[in-house]
């Protein structure tokens, strides 16, 4: 084991090694340190002032890294980095089970979660307490806390089936740890994050990973897609073991912030897993302290995010469809095996004029317009794309290129107006005022 605190200079190269990514190098040097392999010292002693020197230039460029852009650049480890972060969060991770009595036999369900006020309240996934959601009464709810002995009656006060969230909440005889909330905005591929649960039952367990991709969508993992903007919700991935029981509980970084909850596992495939963000668990939890339930926007629009590939696509078709018809109705023989480019004439968009830019390259291109719905009396027509809002004149105007820019704009305005820009017949600027009214549950 390599020891940075033992204050060896071998040991102190071996740590600048792997730091500087030489991995080889630095088994090397430790081992000599440990006097396993003295004579290995000798062809390594001669690239000594070498591998310093690239240590602290790459240290240097961390820094420098840091100072420009995150915090979490260029962050020393060492051996408790990890174990420091797990200990702060630890005393308010906890063990949920609820218990209903069957026909047979009593049924067990259960998972994790953490205190975010120490009064009481613990966050959670609403999957983890869903027979308490369903039973009512029938099922009880017990909440059993860092220590293993101390089992607090637990109610769901809170729940949104969409989002996954739960928000419960205990009746302590006194205040509660809680996790520190951080912003999974931050997160980069590559951060060391760690996932907290009771996996299998296995109370106050941690495991440790990094962040395999911060946004990943629901269409991505297979699930329900989100035309309607019904459910947004992304997931951070990670390689950090999350199972059964894990469900609910943090998913930290090395601060010992909460920066995800840890929601499900890909089945029968290792390291992939997945977390909500907590900035959406943010959202949630305003909503339903406020609302007692998640208002989400409605505007009675199903749309299609546009990349630059596809809208490239697209306008090409569309502008070889209009060469087609602009030489059949000037009366050019149409050959056998007109579907070739060159026989038609395309060439790049020449045949006929320019090229025309139908569509622009991102934005949500409205497939259907719900009868009597907002979008419908604002003037939204099939063939538009939004590309653009403004909730307030006095404010700039943001671009949209996703269902979830969508959403996350308009929900602090549901009940209000809105103005959205869209893309008509090739042209931008076409503002559109309409107003946001609250999705059916």
């Amino acid at each position: 084991a390599v020891r940075p605190e033992d204050g060896s200079s071998m040991f102190r190269l071996a740590v600048q090694r792997l730091r500087a990514g030489q991995r080889a190098a630095a088994a090397a040097v430790a081992s000599a340190a440990a006097g396993t392999a003295a004579l290995a010292m000798q062809p390594l002693a001669s690239s000594c002032e070498a591998a310093d020197a690239k240590a602290a230039d790459s240290r240097a460029a961390d820094i420098r890294a840091a100072n420009n852009s995150s915090r979490f650049v260029g962050i020393p480890l060492t051996s408790s980095t990890i174990a420091n972060a797990a200990a702060k969060v630890a005393p308010a991770t906890v063990n949920i089970v609820v218990t209903t009595p069957g026909v047979l036999a009593t049924v067990q369900h259960g998972g994790s979660g953490f205190i975010v006020e120490e009064s009481g309240t613990i966050l959670t996934n609403s999957h983890v307490v869903r027979d308490a959601l369903v039973r009512g009464r029938r099922a009880v709810m017990m909440v059993t806390l860092h220590d293993g002995i101390t089992k607090l009656r637990g109610v769901v006060e809170y729940a949104d089936i969409l989002s996954d969230v739960a928000i419960v909440r205990v009746n302590p005889t006194g205040p509660l740890p809680t996790a520190r909330l951080g912003s999974s905005t931050e997160l980069r591929p590559g951060d060391f994050v760690m996932a907290m649960g009771a996996p299998a039952g296995l109370t106050n367990s941690v495991s440790l990973g990094i962040v395999s991709s911060i946004e990943r969508t629901r269409s991505e993992l297979g699930m329900r897609g989100s035309a309607d903007g019904r459910d947004t919700t992304v997931y951070i991935q990670t390689d950090a073991a999350i199972n059964a029981g894990n469900s609910g509980g943090p998913l930290i970084n090395i601060y010992g912030e909460v920066v995800g909850v840890n929601s499900m596992k890909a089945l029968g495939l290792e390291g992939i897993a997945f977390a909500i963000q907590i900035d959406e668990i943010k959202r949630v939890m305003r909503q339903l302290a406020l609302h007692g339930r998640v208002l989400r926007p409605y505007l009675g629009l199903r749309f299609f995010e546009l990349t630059p590939h596809l809208a490239a696509n697209i306008n090409e078709r569309v502008n070889k469809e209009k060469a087609r018809k602009a030489r059949a109705d000037r009366g050019v023989d149409q050959r056998a095996g007109a579907g070739d480019d060159q026989e038609d004439g395309w060439e790049g968009g020449k045949e006929g004029g320019a090229h025309d830019v139908l569509l622009p390259p991102t934005g949500l291109h409205v497939m259907h317009v719900a009868p009597d719905s907002p979008a419908q009396h604002a003037g939204v027509n099939v063939g538009d794309t939004i590309v653009g809002l403004r909730a307030d004149q006095a404010e700039p105007a943001v671009s949209i290129a996703s269902t979830k820019h969508l959403v996350d704009r308009l929900a602090d305005h549901v009940g209000g107006q809105v103005e959205l820009e869209v893309w008509r017949d090739g042209r931008p600027g076409h503002w559109l005022n309409i107003k946001v009214e609250s999705m059916p549950s």
